[in-house]
């Protein structure tokens, strides 16, 4: 019984280390208000020729900006918590997996770049916004059970009712802004409160030594 708690317990390990400080959930957050800010930024674009060449640099840019973000939060936990509760080697996605994401964001990031552009179909301009938020809770509800974080269960409660809201208000594409503002506030406000908590709870090992 010793033996198989033991296994289980290396086998959580890279999951806890991930999810013991916020700094995943901070810098997620930052990165949804970047995509929102980027989005809000394009509608001040007058100029019909700067708004659609802004509209084709920006899909790829918001692409990277998730990889940023991942590189971001290794840094910072070399920098807070390997010292306080060690490092462990979280599980690496695959190259396909990376370049399958990386695709699949850009994609999605240009279909609605030309949404807006065009301004064609406005059904779908109209349904995008709740869309993306129901998928995005969807997400948010998978990792929460994956990974036992009762917060990203929070989160992507948080997306479903900005998805309800945008409903509601019958917010367009134009609306997607709002959508990844308002979660990314939330998810950056969690993780800074845990974080917070995790900082106050965990000495650096040479601290507690002494």
């Amino acid at each position: 019984m010793t033996a198989q708690a033991d296994l289980r317990d290396l086998e959580s390990r890279p999951q806890r280390y991930w999810n013991v400080d916020g700094i995943p959930e901070i810098i997620m957050g930052l990165t949804w208000m970047v995509w929102g800010g980027a989005l809000i930024l394009g509608r001040q674009i007058d100029h019909e020729s700067a708004y659609k060449a802004y509209w084709l640099v920006v899909p790829p840019l918001l692409a990277v900006s998730g990889f940023a973000g991942q590189w971001l939060t290794k840094k910072l936990k070399e920098r807070y918590t390997y010292p306080r509760t060690g490092y462990v080697v979280y599980k690496e996605p695959s190259p396909k997996l990376r370049y399958l994401t990386a695709g699949v964001a850009v994609v999605v990031a240009a279909a609605l770049a030309a949404l807006i552009v065009t301004g064609r179909s406005e059904g779908v301009r109209m349904t995008i916004t709740p869309g993306v938020g129901v998928v995005i809770s969807l997400a948010l509800l998978v990792a929460s059970m994956r990974q036992k974080a009762a917060h990203l269960l929070a989160l992507a409660g948080v997306s479903l009712a900005l998805a309800a809201a945008a409903a509601a208000l019958r917010w367009n594409a134009d609306g997607m802004s709002g959508l990844f503002v308002g979660l990314g506030l939330a998810s950056a406000l969690v993780g800074a409160w845990r974080f917070r908590q995790y900082l106050a709870a965990n000495r650096p090992a040479e601290d507690a030594r002494q």
